[in-house]
């Protein structure tokens, strides 16, 4: 029997409203989790194993997106998985990829089909 290994994605992102739409979108194909601070982001992301985190940079907590993608970027559980980082901040793009993140993406300037995309592409 083959048993079809869905591929898990952690998102660490506070909006509501676009947690809905990754919900509507990625539910079916993928294995989808929520964080919605730094802390539990981190944890999440060690425990769970995701093969991919998508993640915002101004999220609650004592620790931000980019502290998130430095300290997955240092562990060993996490320093392998692709972080795709959506953020509002206009100059994070070098910093975040400088740190290791596979891709930058503004939120006002991306659409949610693009987005979308692009977590495809990173996951096949």
């Amino acid at each position: 029997m083959l048993s079809l290994i869905m591929k898990k994605i952690l998102f660490i992102e506070d909006e509501l409203s676009l947690i809905e739409a990754y919900k509507n979108k990625f539910q079916a194909g993928y294995e989808i989790n929520f964080s919605f601070d730094g802390e539990s982001g981190l944890k999440k992301a060690k425990e769970w194993r995701p093969d991919l985190i998508v993640l915002d940079i101004l999220i609650p907590g004592e620790i931000n997106g980019v502290g998130v993608l430095k300290e997955l970027k240092a562990n060993k559980d996490t320093i392998l998985v692709p972080v795709l980082v959506l953020t509002n901040l206009e100059d994070q793009e070098e910093i975040t990829m400088a740190l290791g993140a596979v891709e930058c993406l503004v939120k006002s300037n991306t659409s949610f089909e693009t987005v979308a995309k692009k977590i495809s592409d990173i996951l096949d």
